[in-house]
């Protein structure tokens, strides 16, 4: 799994978890962060950016195991069992550490990953959402090559953002899709 693939399911996941909440609601990107390219953002630009986007990206407790499950059923386990020991654990308060809060997990690349990309804000939560709509889809009948296969929204994002697309640490597959 290519490093945009992996920081695609990354930024969903971790959306369930520290933006999870349900009193956070979904404003629009304002236009002039939403049309900048990635490479231009300042701090305040990706904090605006994640605020509206962030409540987008969450994930039901269902998606989430089922998730897991199929990540789990690489390694041997059985997904429905995987899925079914998840769903049966009490929810985690959506309340950050300490030391996370100094820290808010961010919805886009860190800037070194930035440099040079020049897609836009609103290209690139194109492809976040596509991701995210592909977890929610997913079911133990689901494989991991699914997770793994291209996601159509995200080309612009490869061919745009060179750092983001060539990280692809099983050798070969370089800047395929993300």
């Amino acid at each position: 799994m290519n490093r945009l693939t992996r920081f695609g399911a990354l930024s969903a996941f971790l959306s369930l978890v520290l933006w999870g909440g349900k009193d956070v609601a979904a404003a629009p990107i304002p236009a002039a962060v939403s049309s900048k390219q990635l490479k231009d953002l300042t701090t305040a630009d990706v904090e605006s950016a994640c605020q509206s986007i962030a409540p987008s990206l969450s994930l039901s407790k269902e998606d989430t195991c089922e998730f897991a499950g199929i990540l789990w059923s690489t390694v041997g386990q059985e997904c429905n069992a995987v899925k079914e020991k998840c769903m049966a654990e009490a929810d985690q308060p959506a309340t950050q550490p300490d030391d996370a809060a100094a820290t808010p997990a961010s919805c886009l690349p860190p800037a070194e990953l930035r440099t040079g990309c020049t897609a836009t804000v609103a290209e690139y939560e194109a492809c976040l959402l596509a991701h995210v709509a592909r977890l929610r889809a997913l079911t133990c009948a689901s494989t991991a090559s699914t997770i793994e296969s291209p996601v159509q929204e995200c080309a612009l994002i490869t061919q745009k953002c060179p750092d983001l697309a060539g990280g692809d640490d099983e050798g070969g597959q370089g800047a395929d899709q993300p």
